[in-house]
């Protein structure tokens, strides 16, 4: 793994610990760290792969923001149901500007997968009141895809 890909993994981790805390500590994340996440990685991205890719990476960080507001908006007016928060939302948008859009498929995937087994376990542990820590969930999501582009290169 070169050495630039060390530094992004540490830059990420840093990043999605005081999010990840927050949350745990059931405080209002800052929007400017959302912000920060989405930056850091569409820099790292601008320097290791150029501009193309890093401006792939802007897409796909807005269409994973719009994608899930406009559907978790729809599902919540239609089917009175609450899936993600703003904050949960605002987290998986900054990851897909991380990991550009490739990565990003490959988070939601691992998020709806995680997502999925926490809530199988919860109700077979009759934990049915408790939702799965979602925030928690989608940072180990990031961490994974960032540390799998990471061993590909």
């Amino acid at each position: 793994m070169p050495g630039v890909q060390l530094i992004a993994i540490s830059t990420l981790i840093l990043i999605l610990l005081p999010i990840i805390v927050l949350e745990w500590e059931q405080r209002n994340v800052p929007n400017w760290l959302y912000l920060l996440l989405g930056a850091a990685g569409i820099a790292f991205t601008l320097t290791s792969r150029g501009l193309g890719t890093a401006i792939a990476s802007l897409a796909a960080g807005i269409a994973i923001l719009l994608l899930l507001a406009g559907g978790i908006a729809y599902m919540r007016r239609s089917w009175k149901l609450r899936l993600l928060s703003g904050g949960q939302i605002k987290l998986l948008a900054a990851g897909a500007a991380w990991l550009g859009p490739s990565g990003a498929v490959l988070m939601l995937s691992l998020v709806i997968l995680l997502f999925v087994i926490s809530v199988v376990f919860l109700r077979i542990r009759k934990k049915a009141v408790l939702r799965p820590d979602s925030e928690a969930i989608a940072a180990i999501a990031i961490l994974i895809v960032q540390v799998h582009q990471g061993l590909a290169t």
